[in-house]
């Protein structure tokens, strides 16, 4: 005889079920004591009454006790292992307490059990990504797409970048915004004498990022070249100090730094506003680690969006985003609510004194010396599998070439040689580079013949990582800021030839290119010449630039006249 299911719940007597009404009516009223002392009622004449015990665990998380919100849950789900919403919520009870793994073990859990769980994409897609894990990346990646939209699911703007959609990019931003940025009690700082103000405009620069960090490197030399007699410049750093060199270079290239990795968004925009900052500039827009509340209240008269995230804040308090006409023409004005500034070559700043290690050999970096080298150092997140197909089409169609690959996280290798044996492509053509300090990084990349950029998501400071070292590079550009920035800075580099616009041009360019070495070399030497000439490396004309910027939008604001887009007059090239 089959075994006898397992009795049922013990009935909830009336008492009981008005006990459970009034809970659930406290719990929706963030009445959460209440909510619990009803619920343990309940419990203590019917404790197998899980519904009850998983409600209890849903009111002790909202309370910040994680612990006991998840031996309440698995208390559930040993009675009900497919308990889809018990697994989605014991996820994010571990993930409050920072334990990762076990968050993403059971978040695998809900999502096989029920797809249909937006709020699992927000939290799977990433961390898969990150390893080259692409288990139901189709259904993670419309799920995400759904949930960015729906009202019951917190938004997650930087993961909408995966999809080249800046109209989805624009909605998540603004209901992030809504949910999260806005105070209840706006306060009003008065601007007034910063209208009649004379003397240097006062510029401040908000990131959690000044250490080491792909936007220090990109910025710092930014930072000390800003003319003294002009503008008076200071940073503001948001989280932790990392004692590196870098965010060193940040506090020797400015007059003011100001650690304020402690200190609420309240508090840091009464300093801002105190200090009569006329330019306050946001660095990080919907990154890791944002502090985007403190521009909230306009604590400054002019505030502007840049560099750190590639799309709109979504907020109505940023006034300005710096962009360039490749990244964003005035014609996509729609998807940004703040005014468009164009720079009048590439929006993204560079240091051109950047060290470079000792160069290694190819068999230093396990390299074959006679093979086709293919490199793909972007981020491992960047990559999906429409990509990576891409990638292993341009392999076969050149014998013996190799795919030399970042491996950025341990134990993400072999995801990425299933998903090329998957695809009829022997594993041992993939060649994984180990992280490196950035100058030993930028000595090994002339041993690569042709760098492969990713899609939607292109390469940024990676982009200009390779040209710098005269590695020449394929790319496809799309609708939004992110698909265009390795255009933009190729155009500034003299290869905008080398830009396509779907996946079949990316395909054929490359293996174009890898069938004919006059042409590669060719490409080189155009590397090698704008190397000394191009707009992209020239940081003082890039700061006489953003400079101009600046002066135009305190100009406006002095003169009583609302924020406008605008593009800054090139100065003449020397």
């Amino acid at each position: 005889m089959p075994p006898s299911p397992p009795p049922g719940p013990t009935p909830l007597s009336p008492a009981l079920q008005k006990l459970l009404y009034d809970g659930y009516q406290h719990q929706l009223r963030g009445q959460y004591d209440d909510a619990a002392r009803h619920y343990r009622k309940i419990l203590r004449a019917a404790p197998d009454q899980m519904d009850v015990v998983h409600l209890l665990g849903i009111v002790r998380a909202r309370q910040s006790r994680e612990a006991e919100a998840i031996e309440l849950y698995k208390k559930v789900l040993a009675r009900r292992p497919d308990d889809a919403k018990a697994w989605h919520n014991l996820s994010l009870a571990y993930g409050a307490l920072e334990q990762a793994a076990d968050s993403l073990a059971a978040m695998d859990r809900a999502f096989d059990l029920d797809p249909s769980l937006p709020l699992a994409a927000n939290l799977l897609l990433p961390a898969r990504r990150a390893i080259w894990d692409w288990r139901g990346h189709d259904r993670l990646y419309d799920s995400l797409k759904r949930g960015a939209v729906l009202p019951d699911v917190p938004a997650l703007p930087f993961a909408t970048l995966y999809a080249d959609d800046p109209a989805l990019h624009l909605a998540t931003a603004r209901r992030k915004v809504a949910e999260e940025k806005m105070p209840a009690r706006p306060r009003v700082f008065d601007h007034s004498a910063r209208r009649t103000a004379s003397g240097p405009i006062r510029i401040a620069y908000l990131s959690a990022d000044f250490r080491t960090h792909a936007t220090t490197f990109l910025i710092s030399k930014l930072l000390a070249r800003h003319d003294r007699s002009r503008f008076d410049v200071t940073a503001i750093s948001v989280s932790f100090n990392d004692g590196s060199p870098q965010r060193q270079s940040i506090i020797d290239a400015v007059d003011h730094f100001l650690d304020r990795e402690k200190a609420s968004p309240s508090a840091i925009a009464e300093e801002v506003a105190a200090l009569g900052i006329d330019v306050f500039v946001d660095l990080m827009g919907h990154t890791s680690g944002e502090c985007l509340a403190a521009f909230a209240d306009h604590p400054a008269p002019v505030q502007v969006n840049f560099l750190g995230y590639p799309g709109t804040s979504g907020a109505p308090f940023m006034d300005y985003v710096i962009a360039d006409p490749v990244v964003v023409p005035f014609a996509d004005a729609a998807y940004f609510t703040e005014k468009i500034v164009h720079l009048p070559d590439c929006y993204q700043p560079n240091d051109p004194d950047l060290p470079v290690g000792e160069r290694p050999t190819r068999a230093d970096c396990s390299l074959p010396d006679d093979a086709f080298v293919f490199c793909a150092f972007n981020s491992a997140w960047k990559l999906d599998p429409e990509v990576f197909s891409a990638y292993t089409r341009i392999l076969k169609a050149v014998p013996g070439s190799v795919l030399w690959v970042l491996e950025s996280r341990e134990n993400s290798a072999d995801n990425l040689r299933r998903e090329a044996e998957a695809r009829g492509l022997d594993p041992a053509r993939l060649v994984f580079a180990p992280m490196v300090p950035l100058k030993d990084h930028f000595a090994r990349l002339p041993l690569a013949d042709l760098f492969l950029d990713t899609f939607p998501y292109t390469a940024h400071t990676t982009a200009s990582d390779m040209l710098r070292m005269g590695l020449p590079m394929v790319t496809r550009t799309g609708r939004s800021f992110a698909s265009r920035v390795a255009a933009s800075i190729m155009t500034q580099m003299n290869l905008a030839d080398f830009v396509t616009t779907d996946v079949d041009g990316f395909v054929a360019k490359a293996v174009a290119l890898a069938n004919d070495p006059a042409a590669l070399a060719e490409a080189r030497a155009r590397l090698a010449a704008a190397r000394a000439t191009s707009p992209l490396f020239d940081i003082d004309r890039y700061a006489r630039h953003m400079e101009r910027a600046f002066e135009t939008m305190v100009a406006r604001f002095r003169a009583g006249l609302p924020p406008e887009a605008f593009a800054v007059e090139p100065l003449p090239r020397g």
